[in-house]
């Protein structure tokens, strides 16, 4: 038996309650589909398939969501960390329309299973975008075009109306989304693996898959304790598994990021800054993402890194929060803090595929992947239970080589470059500045 790994403390695991554990895969066994993963990408596949008639087994390395599923900001947004309205590339127009409203329909997914199987995932309603910019008209532009061309019930806010509800000069305007959402992600993982298991998904913690090898006409997914033998396999890693897939580890490069709650805060101190339900990020390359949790507690995630986990990630994200709301310093302390890691590509868009006929991939979703996942989890469950070839449309991102282990100081010089624009455009010597 392999010894036990529990989740790391954060404040999902800490308001996680009760949920079920799954056991360790001991011996041998069969299954329509492997799915290696249980993050939302593995679990949102298994889901799919045993909602479609078809038995997976799903392997876990240690606890359901313990990677990037269970310790994020919890922000369940339309699009792709690539874009929130938009996808990179010479995409056809057609090919265009059928991811991003694969997405937005991948959302409402989201919402329906919440209450389809009724998981306590405290889902607020609402997301607002603002830019340090002083120049709207782009953003303004992209509103419309989002609206016109995929229906996204966008609405632009004004620099006054922004500041009803973030009580800050730092911020010039913003777009709202009545459709995007905030929620507990533990918890909703948890929700989604009790539903495939109650139909007929098995799910086994503590089992790294550790070789994929080919038998016949089925593939072998091997564990420290046993085999799955099945007629298709999904790889769901992202960055915490893996390493039995050169290609597919040298397609992407890890990237961290850090996530802060506070002590819960005076209500008139929320009044008089974080004064709205919604969830909040700007529109930076290496931007502040914020919401309030039920407890009065703020959530302030950002940053970006490639390297050791810095020594004091609490004072990082107050000093950044203080920065936009200085009415605070001095106000709320710190509780707790982690950092997190994702899979990004060059192009910052999900890796899903086929590698070779029944293998598959759904992998990569950057620190954009609540709804992004659920979508990949259904395109690879129609692929396989009905031959859907919707899969096809992200061919466009496939697996490109980021420079194997030296790709990470590769992203790490183009988020330098990132950072730099950042600070020149809004807070440099010569950037312009809203007035108080």
């Amino acid at each position: 038996m392999s010894e036990k790994i529990d989740y790391i403390d954060t404040y999902y695991s800490r308001t996680l309650g009760a949920v079920a554990t799954y056991p360790e895969l001991v011996g041998n066994c069969e299954a329509d589909v492997c799915v290696i993963g249980g993050g939302l990408a593995g679990l949102n596949t298994a889901l799919g398939l045993v909602e479609r008639g078809l038995k997976p087994v799903l392997l876990e390395a240690r606890r359901i969501g313990w990677g990037a599923s269970g310790r994020n900001g919890g922000f369940v947004l339309r699009g792709f960390d690539a874009g929130d309205i938009d996808i990179p590339g010479r995409v056809p127009p057609d090919q265009k329309f059928r991811i991003m409203k694969g997405c937005l329909d991948a959302q409402d997914l989201i919402r329906q299973r919440s209450m389809t199987y009724s998981i306590p995932c405290d889902i607020v309603s609402g997301s607002l975008a603002v830019t340090w910019g002083t120049d709207t008209k782009e953003l303004e532009d992209d509103v419309r075009y989002a609206n016109d061309t995929f229906d996204m019930g966008l609405e632009f806010w004004s620099r006054q109306r922004v500041q009803e509800h973030c009580r800050t000069p730092r911020y010039y305007a913003g777009v709202f989304s009545k459709w995007d959402f905030h929620f507990h992600p533990l918890r909703y993982t948890h929700g989604i693996a009790a539903a495939a298991s109650s139909q007929g998904a098995r799910i086994y913690e503590q089992s790294a898959a550790l070789k994929i090898k080919k038998d016949g006409a089925d593939w072998c997914v091997q564990t420290a304790g046993g085999q799955v033998k099945a007629k298709h396999v999904v790889v769901c890693t992202s960055v915490y598994g893996s390493g039995f897939d050169r290609k597919l580890d040298f397609s992407v490069f890890p990237v961290q990021t850090y996530v802060m709650v506070t002590k819960p805060v005076d209500r008139h101190d929320l009044d008089s800054t974080i004064n709205t339900p919604y969830c909040v990020y700007d529109l930076r390359f290496a931007c502040d993402y914020y919401r309030v949790l039920p407890d009065r507690r703020i959530l302030w995630g950002g940053r970006v890194g490639l390297h050791a986990e810095p020594k004091d990630i609490s004072a990082l994200m107050l000093a950044d929060m203080f920065k936009v709301y200085p009415q605070l310093k001095g106000r709320v302390e710190a509780d707790i803090s982690w950092a997190g890691r994702q899979a990004y590509t060059p192009y910052r868009m999900p890796v899903i595929g086929q590698r070779k006929p029944g293998y598959w991939y759904n992998t990569a979703f950057g620190g954009h992947g609540m709804v992004p996942t659920t979508l990949g989890g259904e395109l690879i469950a129609r692929a396989i239970a009905g031959h859907d070839g919707g899969y096809r449309d992200f061919d466009r991102y496939g697996l490109l080589f980021t420079g194997g282990p030296f790709g990470r100081y590769v992203a790490q010089a183009v988020y330098s470059y990132w950072c730099a624009c950042d600070y020149m455009r809004y807070e440099g010597p010569f950037a312009r500045r809203p007035s108080p």
